[in-house]
């Protein structure tokens, strides 16, 4: 929706044919651009397109402000102004400098004058504010991503009045739009981002659990309580405890921030819709102690008296009346969608340790915890070569996701002409189509390594699978410049096996391979070859062999590498082979290093065969 305000009267000038022609033209460079840009270059290339705006339509200045509509601030992320106009003020509360202005943003409302009287009377805070800085005619459209409000495109003028018609602020709308859709995709790779960040620390914690005693099971928990809430931005992470299980919590491992006070020994706090919430395995998250419905007045009266103003509470899985509870009390924090997978994993784990009171317990579940942590160990692995391949993954859903806009905004394009060619927009969405699918599946992939995963063998064929792990890591070796051999496809041997921890063995000798090869001396043959072979004895098994021209392995190290915790990179946990090994040797398989006769190392794996 439009507000443009033009009361009857004589009219500043409005823009020319020649100015809307080269305003149309830069439009669609931007909207091509912007489509396939790569997202650390997205900041760089909103500077010139601002630029271009001011030069094509021949006013003062334009700026990108990002609102926060929980506190009004705006915040000038990227502007530019003609000599001897000054800039827009960097920083400013929009709430008290430009009330109205702001209230027309948060509706998604198009604000144009073309002069300060053209103002109603309920903005004569906002016109004083723009009359103090000089404007004379400006234009604001709202920026959404994702269904709320970013911020704002801002065009302004300042030395004369100029009329803005209804075709050029329909232009800047969708200039707004393909702004917003970049914008979109940084706050989405950024996500990721964090993610991957998160999914880090929560191997590194995990890591330093799995060896932790039990005398030191208190201090190292504490220690990942700060750890969590110094990344997320928490002031106050603790595990809740219903003792009494008539919803009274107490914390029974807690850290908070410095400078915060903190009671020696805290009462049991009555939160009773908390404990239903946590009764019904549900994930609690408040921006604010607002969004508590009516219900949980107990609730919203003990959580103000102890000062909280934001909270993230996760139930501990298989502990009915336990929770992660972090929480904020200097301010309100939105707590990102993307870190809930790796939150829920930490209160799991964090939870099962502290609920290992008993001997009698741990004697009766000695067998299943250990495969429990095996698998934990081999999630931790899955984890660590999903965030090295962060950049390539990226680097490979960005193509569809730019392919993806292109299509689009061709098919707007085609779809509002006077006489649209259907079957071209038809032709179009197809497109869309196929390229949702490809960044679909490179996710799906992904997402399989990286998730909890249970032993579930089955039938597969072996070349298949080798196959679809060359797949996914051929982006980053691109990337590294270094070739990948597989022999001609055919239908291969059949084994029965996991096919996910096979992969997860595939993947983790290629990477190793690509890591040895990036250490070695320049001018070698930067190269993998993996090969699938049936080999014979008194039971017929499938060889895999993965070879690299690295820096190779020394000898006393060939069978070292595969100790739990023994790493030769100054960065590795030491984890990764060793859990590669006891997840081949788990399907009735081998697996070992050798050296490769032109240099470098060769992993081999075997499997049965099916008969």
């Amino acid at each position: 929706m439009t507000t443009r305000l033009a009361p009857p009267g004589p009219r500043p000038p409005p823009f020319d044919l020649d100015d809307l022609l080269r305003f149309e033209r830069l439009l669609s460079k931007l909207s091509t651009t912007f489509g396939s840009i790569p997202m650390k270059e997205l900041d760089r290339a909103i500077d010139d397109g601002l630029v271009r705006i001011v030069e094509a339509l021949n006013i003062d200045r334009s700026a990108l402000i990002r609102i926060r509509t929980q506190t009004g601030c705006a915040q000038v992320t990227h502007a530019h102004a003609v000599e001897g106009v000054a800039p827009v003020q960097r920083l400013l509360v929009a709430r008290d400098a430009n009330p109205w202005a702001l209230s027309m943003a948060i509706a998604n409302r198009l604000v144009a004058f073309s002069r300060l009287d053209d103002l109603p009377p309920e903005a004569s805070v906002d016109k004083a504010s723009w009359r103090r800085v000089g404007l004379k005619s400006h234009v604001m459209v709202p920026i959404m991503v994702a269904g709320h409000l970013h911020g704002t495109l801002n065009f302004g003028s300042i030395r004369v009045e100029r009329e803005w018609t209804d075709e050029l602020l329909g232009r800047m709308r969708l200039l707004a739009e393909i702004f917003g859709s970049a914008l979109a995709r940084q706050r989405a790779e950024e996500e990721v981002e964090r993610a991957i960040g998160f999914e880090r620390l929560a191997s590194s914690i995990l890591a330093s659990l799995v060896l932790t005693r039990p005398d030191e099971q208190g201090q190292v928990i504490c220690h990942a309580l700060r750890t969590i809430g110094e990344f997320v931005g928490a002031d106050q992470v603790a595990l809740w405890r219903d003792t009494s299980r008539d919803g009274r919590y107490e914390p029974i491992q807690r850290w908070s921030a410095e400078g915060l006070s903190v009671q020696p020994d805290p009462p049991a706090y009555n939160l009773p819709w908390l404990a239903r919430r946590m009764a019904d395995r549900d994930v609690v998250r408040l921006s604010t102690l607002d969004e508590l419905l009516s219900a949980a007045h107990v609730d919203v009266n003990t959580l103000r008296a102890l000062g909280i103003r934001s909270l993230f509470m996760v139930p501990v899985e298989g502990e009915q009346a336990s929770a992660l509870l972090m929480t904020t009390v200097a301010r309100h924090h939105t707590w990102a969608d993307a870190l809930l997978p790796g939150v829920r994993l930490l209160a799991d784990v964090l939870g099962s340790l502290h609920a290992r009171e008993s001997a009698e317990r741990r004697r009766l579940a000695a067998e299943v915890e250990a495969s429990h942590w095996r698998e934990r160990l081999a999630h931790l692995v899955r984890v660590h070569t999903a965030g090295e391949m962060s950049v390539a993954l990226a680097h490979e859903i960005t193509q569809p996701l730019g392919a993806i806009e292109n299509y689009a905004i061709a098919a707007r394009r085609r779809a509002s002409e006077a006489s649209p060619d259907m079957p071209k927009v038809a032709e179009l969405l197809d497109k869309v189509i196929g390229q949702s699918t490809r960044a679909g599946d490179v996710v799906t992939r992904m997402r399989s390594m990286a998730k909890r995963h249970e032993l579930d063998p089955k039938p597969i064929r072996i070349e298949r699978a080798v196959r679809e792990c060359v797949g996914m890591v051929k982006m980053d070796c691109d990337l590294r410049d270094i070739r990948i051999e597989l022999p001609p496809a055919s239908p291969g041997p059949t084994v029965v096996v996991d096919e996910i921890h096979v992969q997860q063995v595939l993947l983790n000798l290629m990477r190793n391979a690509m890591e040895a090869i990036e250490l070695a001396p320049l001018g070698g043959a930067r190269e993998i070859a993996v090969a699938v072979a049936i080999r014979a004895g008194e039971r017929d098994e499938v060889r895999v062999d993965v070879a690299d021209r690295g820096v190779g392995i020394t000898e006393g190290d060939l069978e070292r590498i595969f100790e739990s915790f023994y790493s030769t990179k100054s960065s590795g946990l030491g984890v990764g082979l060793a859990i590669c090994r006891k997840l081949i040797e788990a399907h009735g398989g081998k697996l070992w290093a050798s050296h490769n006769p032109g240099g470098g190392a060769i992993f081999s794996f075997t499997l049965p065969q099916l008969p």
